[in-house]
């Protein structure tokens, strides 16, 4: 067998063997081969299809990404895994179970809440789960982005109903907030209100947005007006067949390498 063939094998036997899930506050949503399902956490019938999705006996393992709420980012450094909770409780339901992640250049510590509710109404036995906060896939996904930068970085993923801002200052990790919006001109004023506390320079500088999609071309063109603008499009053909709010998702193949 070519070397080719080989490593194309090996993808399939991997996509086979594992799915992801992405778990938001109120519904989730399920990747696996061809399939792509959302449901909230009481829809009996898609709960069945995902259902029987976990059952088949090539699934081994899941890619469980956690959404629900904001994480607390510490300096690895400065972690101290025994006083965990310390660090989110003002971010995060305090009865539910924590977690931590590292990030991939072990620079960060990102604690966050788990969210359960799939696990309660779904069988995970037999297969082996791994947990990680949505900030530490975005995280490990933009440093590959900086490129030696000599400025500031500022990164915007937007959704309908909220928005992220993560800030770098010459490769290093500085900033980073969720934000509930209901137009543009709540999300133009945040940002503009944590941009202003650093001292990157609204003509020199760019809000670059991980992602390009129609719906949002009224903050798109807003933001142009007083700032620089750019957009990282890895995934072009995702970003058209695919309705999701979420650029973790339409990339899945590009920052789950």
């Amino acid at each position: 067998m070519g070397i080719g063939l080989q490593f194309l094998m090996q993808k399939i036997k991997t996509k086979i063997n594992k799915a992801s899930i992405y778990q938001f506050e109120h519904f989730f949503h399920l990747n696996y081969l061809n399939e792509s399902i959302s449901s909230s956490y009481s829809d009996k019938f898609q709960l069945s299809s995902v259902s029987n999705i976990l059952n088949n006996d090539s699934l081994k393992s899941l890619d469980i990404t956690h959404l629900n709420s904001p994480p607390s980012i510490i300096p690895t450094k400065f972690y101290d895994r025994s006083i965990k909770a310390r660090y989110i409780e003002t971010n995060s339901n305090k009865s539910r179970s924590l977690d931590d992640d590292t990030s991939s250049d072990r620079k960060i510590t990102i604690v966050y809440p788990k969210n359960k509710n799939l696990s309660k109404i779904l069988n995970f036995n037999h297969k082996e789960i791994n947990h990680t906060n949505y900030f530490t896939q975005l995280y490990n996904y933009l440093i590959g982005k900086l490129n030696n930068s000599n400025g500031f970085s500022f990164f915007i993923c937007l959704s309908d109903t909220s928005f992220e801002i993560i800030i770098f200052n010459k490769n290093e990790f500085v900033f980073f907030n969720s934000f509930g919006i209901n137009d543009e001109n709540e999300f133009l004023y945040y940002t503009f209100f944590v941009l202003k506390n650093y001292q990157g320079s609204i003509n020199s500088d760019k809000i670059i947005f991980l992602g390009k999609y129609e719906r949002f071309n009224k903050y798109y063109d807003l933001a142009s007006k007083y700032s620089k603008i750019d957009f990282i499009e890895d995934d072009i053909n995702s970003l058209i067949s695919y309705k999701s709010q979420s650029f973790l998702i339409l990339n899945e193949n590009n920052i789950r390498k």
